[in-house]
């Protein structure tokens, strides 16, 4: 009998499954990252994470209920920027819908696309 099989074996079972999107920062500087999704029939967006360098977020906790999601992130040399408009602010928000930004008192800007796949969980790093 091989104990140290079993016990890993107890260990795989006893452990919950973490199912989140992650956003790891794999620059070298401070990162923020804000996400946009749909939730039922209304699209949202919020931000902003703080990600120090080579750290992750999680902006969304839990199984991941949708195939496509959308990332926004600024950091002081660059941006992860996409072809997907969705609503933000520079402070921290939760902005549901994504039409009429600028007169709801909002910026538009590009988010980039991930398609997820379905998966459960996601791990989206940002790099140079």
């Amino acid at each position: 009998m091989k104990p140290l099989i079993l016990s890993g074996l107890l260990a795989c079972l006893a452990t919950p499954g973490l199912a989140d999107f992650r956003i790891c920062n794999e620059t070298g500087r401070k990162t923020f990252a804000s996400i946009g999704y749909k939730e039922g029939d209304a699209w949202v967006s919020e931000g902003w994470w703080t990600i120090q360098p080579g750290e992750c977020s999680i902006p969304i906790v839990g199984d991941l209920k949708n195939r496509y999601y959308y990332i926004r992130a600024e950091s002081e040399t660059g941006n992860w920027t996409g072809d997907y408009s969705f609503c933000y602010i520079n402070d921290a928000f939760t902005i549901r819908g994504d039409e009429n930004c600028t007169v709801r008192g909002y910026k538009t800007g590009g988010f980039f696309e991930i398609d997820t796949g379905n998966a459960l969980d996601w791990t989206q790093n940002l790099s140079d």
